[in-house]
């Protein structure tokens, strides 16, 4: 019977699995894509379907799995074992405890957290969309659950009326676990603690905030989100990390609009977008991801047919935002304000995604004062507005040219602050001549003229540091460990080339770690191995992929393996050489008897690399 290790990978297929991650295109038998773990692109990014393994020729990570989710979700393996169980429908009978870490304590009182603020946005009952009193539950009573917070007016309706006065429809709000948190200082935190869970792992969590003073056991602390709608924020894979609370109308003026959860093991907001776990697959799928502001924002917006849809929740985009983009789509339609005296940082968020190579579009709203407007008054519009939304460029040209009068001074600055940045931010340079000749029949100037506005920018700018030329299998390796990876990889995907080599190879032409290897492959062409142990299989995968990519370009496999064989020969007495002529400085200045023995050996070895050459 196979291990629960074994089973998962079994179930579960490695391209499928980074496919919900990585933007993967197939190349025979292969798939490629830009890495998700460092910055390219060209893709160096291969998943070998066959194998079940994944490799980077340009950072050298790889592996199984396993390994890739411990990679991108930076957990253990107890952590990565539990997420892919889940996905494979595999039951780990017996909980390890390292499973049982602070982080998975963490993901359960938040989930719990979760459930109470669903429970109490509707109460027993759901309230009548006619209606604008609180609901009733069985016993013929008000809900508590579902009253308005004591700050409210009189008649104000209650929180579950409220999101649906805003235009979302129930199953929007239950497809997002949208909530409430009454106004009662310790609601929550009675129930997590009835749960079993301590007041410190709620505070950890974000949830509750703790007194200066209080010699009370749990009155220290008290509930961060109360008298506030609730929007869940979930990770990559589904999970609730954090929490966004939005005063309910008609509360404390003084108060904050929204308080989120602070930055925890779970959540760190730079590295979170909002929706992309019921995004993900849309914007794989169309190539192309629609940003909005907020909350509400996203959930309309998704309502009205808009599923590859995710809100940077009130913050700039930052380059984290952009690297989990990335792995998805290169084409980005940008639903902000860009026209508001607050609109900087989404301004800056934006030529950011076009230093990284992002094509942006941006959409207008007209007189919509931001997309949940749009979609409330008819969604019709919001998905036309998204259909025509304007390249970067254009939309400012347009902007400004309704701003200024043409041939004005005014104008031909606008254009110099606003528009010839973002052409200078272009990816290549076929499209910045595009532009570059629209701004000249624009302002009616010379195109030389355009030219060198954008060479002013680009002067001034710093060059995206960290890009990967191209896909060059075993970068940063030496060329004697390129040629040890080579042989062992051909041998790997025919062992019969060992029988059928000239070529004299030897144990001690490799690296002490790879000779295990060697020896392995000289069994299994004599019929004698019984294959590799866990560990080494893993490292001759990698190995025989790399080779498979490098094949690609060869004609000739049995030449190829003999010429490389003859390559890592020379590496090989190279290296002997060099120990030699030290041996030999050494034996020199110590007068040493040895030396005419040194200087034979030197002189043997020199013959027989130059016989080679």
């Amino acid at each position: 019977m196979p291990s629960p290790v074994e089973e998962i990978k079994q179930r579960i297929d490695v391209a499928e699995l980074i496919g919900s991650y990585v933007r993967l295109q197939k190349t025979g038998a292969n798939f490629k894509g830009l890495c998700p773990f460092h910055n390219e692109k060209t893709p160096s990014f291969v998943v070998s379907p066959s194998r079940q393994i994944w490799h980077c020729f340009g950072c050298s990570k790889g592996g199984d799995i396993f390994r890739f989710i411990m990679e991108i979700e930076g957990h253990e393996f107890p952590e990565a074992l539990k997420i892919l169980a889940e996905k494979a429908g595999v039951q780990i009978k017996r909980e390890d405890p390292l499973i049982r870490s602070e982080r998975n304590r963490l993901y359960a009182i938040m989930e719990e957290a979760a459930k109470f603020f669903e429970d109490n946005l509707y109460g027993e009952t759901v309230p009548s969309e006619n209606s604008l009193t609180p609901p009733r539950n069985k016993s013929g009573l008000n809900s508590a659950a579902a009253r308005p917070h004591p700050e409210f007016s009189s008649g104000t309706v209650s929180p579950h009326r409220y999101l649906i006065s805003r235009g979302l429809k129930d199953e929007t709000i239950k497809e997002f676990r949208v909530g409430f948190a009454p106004a009662e200082w310790r609601n929550l935190l009675n129930r997590l603690v009835a749960k079993g869970f301590k007041a410190e792992e709620a505070e950890k969590a974000g949830l509750v905030i703790k007194k200066q003073e209080s010699g009370i056991r749990n009155q220290g602390y008290y509930d961060r989100f109360r008298g506030r709608i609730i929007f869940p924020v979930f990770d990559y894979n589904g999970r609730v990390i954090a929490f966004g609370g939005r005063i309910m109308p008609g509360a404390d003026e003084n108060s904050a609009k929204y308080i989120n959860s602070p930055e925890t093991m779970l959540y760190q907001k730079s590295k979170v977008l909002y929706g992309l776990h019921k995004a993900k697959t849309e914007i794989l799928k169309k190539g192309e991801c629609v940003l909005v502001e907020g909350y509400i924002d996203a959930l309309m917006a998704w309502q009205a047919g808009t599923k590859n849809v995710v809100a940077s929740s009130g913050t700039a985009l930052t380059q984290s935002h952009l690297d989990i983009l990335r792995r998805l789509c290169e084409n980005l339609i940008a639903s902000f304000d860009m026209d508001s005296a607050g609109a900087d940082a989404s301004k800056r968020g934006i030529e950011m995604a076009l230093a990284n190579n992002f094509n942006i579009k941006i959409v207008s709203l007209g007189e919509a004062k931001d997309p949940a407007d749009l979609v409330a008054k008819d969604p019709a519009l919001w998905q036309k507005a998204v259909a025509e939304a304007r390249h970067i460029v254009r939309f400012f040209m347009d902007n400004l040219l309704a701003a200024h009068p043409r041939g004005t001074p005014e104008l031909s600055r606008e254009f110099q602050k606003a528009v010839i940045p973002k052409v200078a931010s272009l990816s290549t340079d076929l499209e910045k001549a595009h532009w570059v000749g629209e701004i000249a029949k624009t302002l009616g100037i010379n195109e030389d003229a355009v030219w060198a506005a954008l060479k002013k920018v680009n002067m001034g700018k710093s060059s995206v540091s960290g890009q990967y030329s191209g896909l060059r299998p075993g970068a940063g390796k030496s060329r004697k460990e390129l040629l040890e990876d080579r042989v062992l990889g051909m041998l790997a995907k025919s062992p019969e080339l060992f029988l059928k080599s000239e070529s004299e190879l030897k144990e001690s032409f490799f690296a002490l770690d790879k000779v295990p290897i060697f020896v392995e492959f000289k069994k299994i062409s004599a019929g004698e191995s019984s294959g590799f142990g866990a560990p080494m299989q893993e490292l001759v995968s990698r190995m025989a992929l790399e080779t498979e990519i490098f094949l690609e370009t060869v004609a000739d496999m049995e030449e190829e393996f003999r010429r490389c064989g003859r390559e890592l020969k020379k590496e090989h007495l190279k290296e002997k050489l060099t120990g030699i002529s030290q041996m030999v400085g050494k034996a020199e200045a110590e007068r040493s008897k040895e030396l005419p023995k040194l200087m034979e050996e030197f002189r043997v070895v020199s013959s027989e690399l130059l016989k080679l050459n």
